[in-house]
């Protein structure tokens, strides 16, 4: 069911993420490592990322901090009005656009309304297929100068939501959550085709090893030098 109106669908959204950020309350959050040091909420100096998320852990970096320094690249297309709504309530900006359309002229322009900010961006979104790297951030990346920044995140106790090709997942009350960096990805300048799905399965690969150590993590016990949590680090 669409809902047409726009004042409603704003209540709609801001009572979402107000029930989304009271549970966050109740979570900790653990980084994995030296994970803090290159995180959105890092101070990463004059350096700018972007942050590659899988689309079903997008939550979580909305919510794990309500200070942001950062952006999400969301869809040009209508059914991603919501989500924008549901970005602002939740204090985060958003930029409409595609990685995919309009080429180098495009990205520079697309930068120019992410200046000063990271960009959060789900390489698997809008349509899938589920934890499958587009090569559109691996153009963004060649034509912005900015390097990539693999992230997977994971939850002690979590309520999976299945949607048309993946499911959102978001922690339960007095969850921990697991928030594991990757290091950047520099990709050069105007790469060739061939150099681009080269670097696509590069992040490919470095995205799916971040799982398996998250899921080796959770698996075993957890070493407590092994996270630094967020109020302690901060």
């Amino acid at each position: 069911m669409k809902i047409k109106s726009r004042a409603l669908l704003g209540v709609l959204n801001s009572l979402v993420v107000f029930v989304i950020r009271m549970i966050f309350k109740t979570t900790r959050l653990e980084f994995v490592g030296d994970s803090l040091d290159r995180c959105p909420f890092a101070d990463t100096g004059s350096d700018r990322y972007l942050y590659s998320v899988w689309h079903d852990s997008v939550i979580p970096p909305l919510f794990c901090n309500v200070e942001h320094n950062s952006v999400a690249l969301i869809s040009q297309h209508r059914d991603a009005d919501t989500i924008e709504a549901m970005l602002k309530a939740a204090r985060m900006g958003a930029i409409r656009g595609s990685t995919s359309r309009g080429g180098a002229s495009a990205m520079k322009k697309l930068m120019i309304s992410a200046e000063g900010r990271h960009v959060v961006i789900t390489p698997d979104g809008p349509r899938g297929p589920h934890h499958k790297m587009k090569p559109g951030i691996v153009f963004l990346a060649s034509h912005s100068g900015r390097s990539i920044i693999p992230n997977a995140f994971a939850a002690s106790r979590c309520w999976k939501f299945q949607g048309s090709w993946t499911s959102i997942w978001i922690p339960k009350p007095f969850a921990t959550v697991y928030y594991l960096v990757g290091n950047p990805i520099p990709v050069p300048d105007n790469i060739s085709r061939e150099e681009m799905r080269e670097y696509t399965d590069l992040v490919q690969e470095k995205m799916e090893e971040l799982e398996r150590e998250l899921e080796q993590l959770m698996s075993g016990p957890v070493q407590e030098q092994a996270t630094v949590p967020l109020r302690k680090a901060a």
